[in-house]
């Protein structure tokens, strides 16, 4: 798959895209792994809190080929470039709202996220709701990215912020750049969403120190890599192009992940 020229500039407008069905066909074997890797982490989700696994695709073989997939690599690449770099996610179970929140705000490299839904969901129950347009990093001081002070700011609630929902069935996947402003309301205490992340290839020392800044966030997971050795041994040449990036830049990792184990009660959950 190869995104075409409206789509690519819908998603620089925007910062979102939106992909009903795009992986239907491989629902029932793709819940069936998700539901295979809480269920040997230990996990128990009591639906108090929001339950995570990082790295998650990574955990099992088959989940890993969802990398190799042809249509999720053609949205990447088609986004990102041919030589992207995958740099893990996390696996799911949700409990009621997320508050407005962007994964970070990079005003060097580009980050994007590729989400997978395995429940039905509609703007009232937990759907994923998207600002528009407030990923740019050449509009400055737009107060959208304050989404979450929306009582203090406009006197209404975060769930009265005017948004785009997109609302899903289990297959449908959703990609939108790191900086985008989203959120969740309504939702159950056992909504089920996977995550790939990825950025593109780093050339300058900037972009390089950016990509180390993102892997160091993986210390607070209690990981010492960002991959899973099962995720680089199956590898194939054209997959191993977009681990090795991230591989021979986490040399830092391992020192944090200790510091985080000393420090916190458990890793973190999201």
């Amino acid at each position: 798959m190869k995104l075409s020229p409206q789509q690519l500039q819908f998603f620089e407008t925007f910062g979102y895209l939106h992909f009903p069905g795009l992986v239907k066909d491989e629902v029932d074997w793709i819940i069936e792994e998700f539901e295979a890797i809480f269920a040997a982490s230990g996990q128990v989700h009591d639906g108090t809190q929001r339950s995570c696994i990082v790295p998650f695709i990574d955990q099992r073989e088959r989940l890993c080929t969802l990398l190799d997939h042809p249509s999720i690599d053609g949205l990447i690449s088609s986004i990102l470039g041919p030589d992207f770099n995958y740099l893990g996610g996390d696996g799911n179970f949700y409990t009621g709202d997320t508050r407005w929140h962007s994964d970070g705000f990079h005003s060097i490299g580009k980050y994007l996220k590729v989400a997978f839904y395995l429940d039905p969901l509609t703007s009232d129950t937990g759907s994923l709701r998207v600002i528009p347009g407030s990923h740019r990093v050449d509009v400055e001081g737009w107060s959208a990215r304050q989404a979450r002070d929306a009582s203090e700011l406009w006197g209404i609630s975060q769930q009265m912020v005017p948004h785009v929902a997109l609302e899903t069935q289990p297959g449908d996947v959703a990609a939108f750049n790191h900086n985008l402003m989203h959120a969740s309301f309504g939702g159950s205490t056992a909504r089920r969403m996977f995550t790939i992340n990825c950025c593109a290839y780093c050339h300058s020392e900037e972009e390089i120190e950016e990509l180390e800044k993102f892997v160091a966030g993986s210390a607070r997971f209690w990981k010492d890599q960002v991959h899973s050795e099962i995720m680089r041994s199956t590898a194939s040449p054209s997959r191993m192009r977009h681990l090795q990036q991230a591989m021979e830049h986490e040399s830092h990792l391992p020192a944090l992940a200790a510091k985080a184990r000393a420090e916190m009660d458990e890793p973190a959950r999201g």
